[in-house]
């Protein structure tokens, strides 16, 4: 089976629930988003093509051999007749390229770095990714269970006041309000129970597998006590400013390639030939030379002296990219650190309002079996307290994410600042392992042959 083929079975398998079994708290969850990424497998093969780029780059500053070999027929210019022959071998080898095989290299082996960086720049994204999946369904769930919660006390306060109406101490409309309190209860939970499905396939989707039973989000990580410090961390840790920096670096090192065209070229030629001719004996004959060629480029309609231009151009894109980077990160940090200390007051004052919303509920369904208070009382009560709890749920996801969001932005949300148990496999050690292979290639399903012929 080719790999596209497991590929599609293995996202039919994630479709329809297979390998379900998800880790209970969030480290365990943030692996195997990592693991099982697709994101990061595109990232890790863009290394991977760009290890490939340099070790081409590479070659062009190594010997090339070739052979040819030909065989004529209906030649009839000899008399006794005959079939010539050819057989050459060639080799070249640069000497001088005006610095063209070195710059590219170099700018090709930046390219892998910056590719890196930008995997990292992924990685953080899929974390990120992940912890506001696994927060978002532990806020849901807890909303549905208030919800259902809502319902049930609802439920009992509607009882109660058809018990009270029919002994004639409330009217009518007491048993009406309690009775349009709880069907709008029910219709909360409903479209709470489809918010909460929403957010399991969104974890199914980010994480790679469906939810368990989540443990409370952990203590909060170590933040940085100002948002200056904040910003100082990004300038020199954010993954995308830094691929962006080492894009320029490149972008520069094309600039002397292309100049590199300009110069001459200086090459050492080795070529070896043998001819015959079938069928007539004596005709065989064999050269061999060797030599040096210089070749200087005296005028090539001016594409030459365009790409150089085209490649200073390149240089001064790259270089304002660094710029937007570095202001998406000041953004960036910028909102997270406004989000957390949002969230923070929102949670301390959150905290005061359910203090005190549990007080008055307890307060008016007492006064309310002492006639004092009239029903609508009691709902509107009970109503203040679950807005209040939900309110504090809400802000204490924010919290998290909004911390989380803040390590994205200075660049920390890694697997090694999070010290999670797994292996960065970005591809980083791939050009060690191919940058003096010479001959073959890995044996896939798109290696096999289905022509009539072959190569």
């Amino acid at each position: 089976m080719s790999r596209r083929g497991k590929a599609a079975l293995a996202g039919l398998a994630l479709a329809f629930g297979a390998g379900s079994a998800a880790a209970d708290d969030l480290a365990g969850t943030l692996v195997h988003a990592y693991q099982h990424s697709p994101t990061l497998d595109a990232a890790r093969l863009d290394v991977i093509i760009s290890a490939e780029r340099a070790v081409q780059a590479r070659a062009n500053g190594r010997p090339t051999v070739t052979g040819t070999a030909s065989l004529a027929a209906g030649v009839f210019d000899f008399e006794e007749g005959g079939f010539p022959t050819s057989l050459s071998l060639s080799v070249a080898q640069p000497l001088y390229t005006g610095g063209q095989v070195e710059n590219s290299t170099l700018a090709a082996e930046t390219r892998i770095t910056a590719a890196e960086a930008a995997y990292i720049a992924q990685e953080q994204q899929v974390l990120l990714a992940a912890i506001t999946a696994y927060m978002n369904l532990i806020r849901d769930r807890r909303f549905v269970s208030l919800s259902e919660n809502n319902v049930r006390v609802l439920t009992e306060q509607l009882r109660a006041a058809q018990e009270r109406f029919e002994v004639g101490e409330v009217t009518t409309t007491d048993v009406a309000q309690a009775e349009a309190r709880l069907a709008a209860a029910r219709s909360t939970l409903s479209a709470q129970i489809g918010a909460l499905e929403v957010s399991k396939q969104n974890f199914l989707r980010t994480v790679g597998r469906e939810p368990g039973n989540l443990e409370a989000a952990p203590p909060l990580p170590d933040l940085p006590p100002s948002r200056d410090e904040a910003l100082a961390i990004a300038y020199r840790l954010e993954p995308n400013i830094a691929a962006a920096r080492l894009e320029a670096d490149a972008a520069g090192t094309d600039v002397r390639t292309a100049i590199g065209t300009l110069l001459p070229r200086l090459d050492l030629q080795a070529d070896i030939t043998r001819e015959d001719i079938l069928g007539i004996r004596g005709s065989r004959t064999s050269q061999a030379t060797v030599g040096l060629a210089v070749t200087i480029p005296f005028y090539a309609g001016g594409g030459n002296y365009s790409r150089v231009r085209e490649a200073q151009a390149l240089v001064e894109r790259r270089t304002v990219e660094i710029n937007e980077q570095i202001r998406a990160a000041v953004e960036a940090v910028g909102t997270a650190w406004s989000n957390l200390e949002v969230a923070r007051a929102a949670i301390r004052a959150g905290q005061v309002e359910v203090r005190a919303a549990e007080l008055a509920f307890e307060g008016v369904s007492e006064e309310a079996t002492l006639g004092s208070r009239t029903t609508l009382d009691v709902l509107d009560a009970e109503q203040e307290l679950l807005t209040a709890r939900a309110n504090l749920v809400a802000a204490r996801r924010d919290e998290q994410v909004a911390a989380y969001t803040l390590l994205a932005a200075m660049g920390l949300l890694t697997l090694d600042h999070l010290g999670l148990s797994v292996e960065r496999d970005s591809g980083a050690g791939y050009y060690e392992t191919v940058i003096d292979r010479d001959f073959g290639y890995d044996a896939t399903d798109e290696t096999v042959w289905t022509l009539p012929y072959r190569p």
